[in-house]
């Protein structure tokens, strides 16, 4: 089917009309999230990532939403937050466990990441949690476009909702669909689109990703699937880490 996130702005503002109304309610969840098993484990990743390099560094949070995982980050000088929802962001100026934030700096910027512009080489690490699946796709350009912002050596960490969360019924249906959307008479694509325009499912499967990355200018990527499970949610999510210039 036609790929609806290719309306950058559309798809924008219909992920912030989603937010509008629920901010509050999501930093409320920040509490009880901070303390499940699936955090640790997230909180242990981005933090031994940027311990790892020998030197402070400048990381970019890819939809960082409410700062949810702003003080899982060690060893950063600056920290660049970005989102599309002004009421999200307004929410990250007082983060869960602020008082453990060690980044020297912290900015916080509203615009779509697909459309944003940052110089070549500005970040040492970008990761980005929760935002690709629901409304928002892992697309080629969009990790190009982390792959020129990352310095020579630089670390990028993303998860992506698993295609394994959806039921197998309703995965098969996703696959029949794409399969005759070539097919159908114009009239019944601009139908099928029109349903997917509000906040459409771009889940994904681990052989669809490592492909995407293959083709990428990471070429290579470590992926695993991982089940969560918290008060908040269950389901199963991809985790994708690459690093600029290495083969992994």
């Amino acid at each position: 089917m036609k790929d609806p996130a290719m309306d950058y702005d559309l798809a924008a503002e219909n992920i912030r009309a989603s937010y509008r109304e629920v901010t509050s309610k999501y930093r409320d969840d920040d509490e009880i999230e901070v303390t499940t098993d699936n955090h640790q484990h997230l909180f242990c990743i981005l933090r031994d990532i940027s311990v790892s390099f020998d030197r402070p560094i400048v990381v970019l949070d890819a939809g960082c939403g409410t700062g949810r995982y702003f003080h899982c980050l060690k060893n950063v000088s600056r920290l660049v937050g970005i989102d599309v929802s002004p009421e999200m962001l307004k929410a990250a100026e007082s983060p869960v466990r602020a008082s453990e934030i060690t980044a020297e700096e912290v900015q916080l910027i509203c615009e779509n990441v697909f459309k944003a512009s940052f110089p070549p080489e500005s970040f040492d690490l970008i990761y980005s949690m929760g935002m690709f699946g629901h409304g928002c796709p892992v697309t080629l350009e969009i990790c190009n476009r982390f792959y020129d912002w990352l310095k020579p050596g630089g670390r990028l960490f993303f998860n992506v909702m698993d295609l394994a969360t959806l039921p197998r019924r309703v995965r098969l249906k996703k696959r029949i669909r794409r399969l005759v959307y070539p097919f159908l008479p114009q009239s019944v694509q601009r139908m099928l689109d029109e349903r997917q325009r509000w906040l459409p499912f771009f889940g994904m499967t681990r052989r669809d990703l490592r492909r995407l990355m293959e083709q990428s200018a990471f070429k290579s990527a470590a992926i695993s699937s991982r089940l969560t499970q918290t008060p908040l949610w269950r389901g199963f999510q991809l985790e994708c880490s690459a690093t600029k210039n290495a083969v992994i």
